[in-house]
């Protein structure tokens, strides 16, 4: 059989078996051996730029991998991956019997559970959290970035900093970030929120800040992302594994519990901020009586 001859795949042929009907160079190899070993999340948002880097493949030679699996690129080669997992994970469960639905709940609470503890891991770790909390509590100004489902991640931090009175500030409209993005200035703190790292508008408020002297944080579930790369400090998610099609959820649940990570720390660093929020929920308490 040729190795560069095309085969007229059936449509529904699984990703493994494709590999298997072929002959592959070294090159090609590799590629498939990194796709298959990667966790769905990255896999979802790997462009070629990325595969060719960790793989060390070209590009041309992802090109080439794909026409002879018989994909038209490697955005439909990795959507073909990303289905069959989904579909395995359902076969799976139907091999067993269909689960009640508090199988199921305690089946996610635990994935929620197994990354809140690595992210634990990862922040104790870790001096970036010391030196996050230090820029929060020295800044004239706090802006966070995020678009989309991230920006629900912004608005927990938003409302958990705001209570303890520092200058924080959250826009969710893109503009906005971009205008609060260019008044900042250096000792400022920029805090961008991207699970996949990749957002333009995300990334284009992050640069403008930086440019300007700000410090730049990142939360990503992509640590070789553009924005992650740009960043002085970068808190990566414990994304991949699980559930199928939930990684970007199990994040954004993660990324909120680390809203109240700052607010704990900042409380321990200076105690003081503390006195804000008990005023706020003093004044709620009088509105309700």
């Amino acid at each position: 059989m040729s190795a560069d001859k095309p085969i007229d795949f059936d449509e529904d042929l699984p990703f493994r078996d494709r590999t298997a009907a072929v002959n592959l160079f070294p090159a090609e190899r590799r590629i498939v051996d990194h796709l298959l070993a990667i966790p769905a999340y990255e896999l979802g948002i790997m462009t070629s730029s990325d595969l060719s880097e960790h793989s060390g493949a070209s590009r041309s030679s992802i090109d080439r991998l794909s026409r002879k699996l018989g994909y038209p690129g490697l955005k439909e080669m990795r959507k073909a991956l990303l289905l069959q997992e989904a579909r395995q994970a359902g076969f799976t469960r139907r091999e067993g019997g269909a689960e009640r639905a508090g199988d199921i709940a305690r089946r996610v609470m635990s994935a929620i559970a197994a990354r809140s503890e690595a992210m634990a891991r990862s922040l104790g770790d870790s001096a970036d959290l010391d030196r996050l909390v230090d820029w929060l509590v020295d800044a004239r100004a706090i802006n966070l970035f995020g678009a989309g489902e991230s920006a629900a991640t912004c608005s927990a931090i938003y409302m958990r900093l705001v209570r303890l009175g520092l200058p924080v500030n959250f826009a969710d409209e893109y503009h906005t970030q971009v205008t609060l993005a260019s008044l900042m200035k250096p000792g400022d703190v920029a805090l961008a929120v991207s699970f996949s790292g990749g957002t333009k508008s995300t990334i284009w408020a992050s640069q403008t800040a930086r440019h300007n002297g700000a410090r730049l944080v990142t939360i990503t579930g992509a640590p070789h992302s553009v924005l992650a790369k740009q960043a002085d400090v970068n808190i990566s998610l414990p994304t991949g594994g699980g559930l199928p099609g939930s990684a970007e959820v199990l994040d954004r649940v993660v990324a909120a519990g680390i809203a109240e990570v700052l607010f704990q720390c900042l409380v321990a660093r200076v105690p003081d901020l503390l006195a804000n929020s008990v005023r706020i929920d003093d004044t709620f308490n009088e509105a309700r009586i």
